[in-house]
């Protein structure tokens, strides 16, 4: 048996990274496939609620299928990650649905304050305070990481889940 080791920081975000883009990958095929389905359909309105569910269920698809099919996106198995529930076991959909949408929020605080030097956003009202109450939460999310033994995030938290370390394959002779 071999000892479990809690998923370094740092190669969490290397990992965020990796997957983030193949997230943002797919949700551009999503809004291709969306738009040529509604030009074939004679031009069908897109209302924005429909088109941000529809980017959500494509990042559940691939973070859910990854996550119940053995525990680990493209980037976690590129970073020797793997995302299971506290007690071991392999994650459910309920509870990858869970994790997603809570690691969706994270992801989102943490670019909104870049997010929020658009034009468009630059000039809100209320976008100072938006600004403080992202940066907020990132760095007590982050703070709350480094002081937790298991390195869990707020995914982690609120799933009820850690991502291990994978031990190195055993060479071939």
């Amino acid at each position: 048996m071999s000892l479990v080791l809690p998923a370094p920081i740092w190669r969490r975000i290397a990992a965020s990274i990796y997957d983030g883009l193949l997230l943002l990958a797919l949700w551009m095929v999503a809004a291709l496939v969306d738009t040529w389905v509604r030009d074939a359909f004679g031009g069908l309105p897109r209302t924005r609620l429909a088109f941000q569910i529809l980017l959500f269920l494509v990042g559940l698809g691939f973070f859910g299928y990854s996550w119940t099919r053995g525990g680990q996106t493209l980037g976690m198995r590129v970073w020797r990650l793997r995302v299971r529930r506290a007690d071991g076991a392999a994650l459910r959909w309920p509870i990858a649905g869970l994790r997603y949408a809570v690691m969706l929020l994270t992801w989102f605080a943490l670019l909104l304050p870049a997010l929020m030097q658009l034009p468009g956003l630059a000039a809100h009202v209320h976008a100072e305070r938006v600004i403080i109450v992202s940066l907020a939460y990132s760095t007590v999310a982050a703070l709350a990481m480094l002081l937790d033994r298991r390195r869990r995030a707020p995914c982690d938290w609120a799933a009820r889940t850690e991502v291990v370390v994978e031990p190195k394959a055993a060479a071939v002779e």
